[in-house]
């Protein structure tokens, strides 16, 4: 059994040879809360679980970044200063994680993993293991055809299910999904059982409502070509809560505060941040670059949008989870569907004549 190879399993044997891992690893899955809402939150046996489920309301991020992180302690002493670490986290698994979220993952570990290594994400992320799940019904917000988010990837996952009947279909990415997988019995998949794949992830791309074509906003704002007009009328519209920011599996935007326990000692902790605060920007000076909401909001479609961090991040920065559709206050008009239409449809600023002279003796 290698890396790429495709497997079957039956549903039950594979559920309990999961939880046969309990002592190894703590298992984290999606549950249905008496309201009906699922959360993904630790599970100590199969009937915890539910498949039930599109996704959770959060982003699962927060199993990388929690939103609120103690860092260290510290305490001042006649010996001077005394730094307590965080304590070692402890191998996890989760399980049913849905394919936007797999992307959020790699955007992540891009992130904290590129020039500055940030060793407490990696802490976490080094001790995770991903087990997607395919998704064979889109909620009616779903739109990662839109993103190349799902609802099925070829990579990102040490294990990726597909759920056929009583069988999964398991893609193997890692050496942890082999080691994994080696827990229960499991045979080569036919071409087959690929095709009855093919043909639930055709059936969920047609089933998807929202539509996100981002080509021609990414050229619009590439190009800087977007009307201010629009502009002042998204930023009107925006309440500046954050909601967006908070929910969207590849924003990364954290604070990093100190807090005194008594007169000398403390915690330093790091949280989630938004760059829809008014305060994000505001400098020691008293300047505020983007202290306007239109401007915040032009920067966040800049940063999700141009290609400039497209081509950085070799992605647009959205994976289709429609999260946003669902949290933002303004009456669908700021989530990334709604924005990327009205740009495509009333965003467009011809270029003048003297700058297509210009772009011309360039080419």
């Amino acid at each position: 059994m290698k890396v790429g190879e495709k497997r079957i399993v039956d549903r039950k044997e594979f559920l309990d040879a999961l939880f046969s891992l309990e002592n190894q690893y703590e298992i984290i899955g999606p549950q249905k809360l008496p309201d009906g809402d699922v959360t993904f939150d630790r599970v100590s046996t199969s009937n915890q679980l539910t498949f039930d489920y599109v996704n959770d309301y959060e982003p699962l991020k927060r199993f990388l970044t929690p939103t609120r992180e103690e860092l260290f302690r510290f305490s001042n002493g006649k010996n001077g200063t005394r730094v307590q670490p965080s304590q070692p986290i402890k191998p996890f698994i989760l399980f049913g994680v849905r394919s936007c979220d797999v992307q959020g993952f790699a955007h992540q570990d891009a992130f904290f993993g590129g020039r500055y290594v940030d060793n407490y994400y990696w802490a976490r992320r080094n001790k995770m293991v991903v087990i997607s799940l395919a998704c064979n019904e889109p909620n009616d917000t779903c739109f990662c055809i839109c993103c190349n988010g799902g609802p099925w990837l070829d990579s990102g996952f040490d294990l990726q299910l597909t759920a056929l009947g009583n069988r999964f279909l398991v893609d193997i990415g890692s050496q942890k999904g082999i080691d994994i997988l080696n827990q229960t019995h499991h045979t080569l998949a036919t071409e087959g059982d690929e095709e009855q794949r093919q043909e639930l992830m055709q059936s969920c791309d047609e089933k998807m409502v929202p539509t996100a074509y981002l080509a021609k906003a990414i050229i619009q704002i590439t190009n800087d070509r977007v009307k201010e007009e629009l502009w002042e009328k998204l930023g009107a519209q925006c309440f500046s809560c954050g909601g967006c920011t908070h929910v969207c599996p590849l924003c990364t935007c954290y604070d990093v505060q100190d807090t005194m326990t008594d007169e000398k000692a403390g915690v330093r902790f790091r949280c989630w941040d938004s760059c829809q605060y008014s305060g994000f920007t505001h400098e020691a000076s008293g300047h505020n670059p983007r202290g306007k909401t239109k401007e915040r909001v032009k920067r966040r479609f800049y940063h999700k949008l141009s290609y400039a961090y497209v081509k950085t991040d070799g992605h647009p920065g959205c994976v289709g989870c429609g999260r946003c559709i669902t949290v933002c206050e303004a009456f669908g008009q700021l989530d990334m569907p709604a924005v990327v239409k009205q740009i495509r449809r009333e965003g467009h600023v011809e270029k003048s004549a003297e700058n297509s002279n210009v772009a011309g003796k360039g080419e």
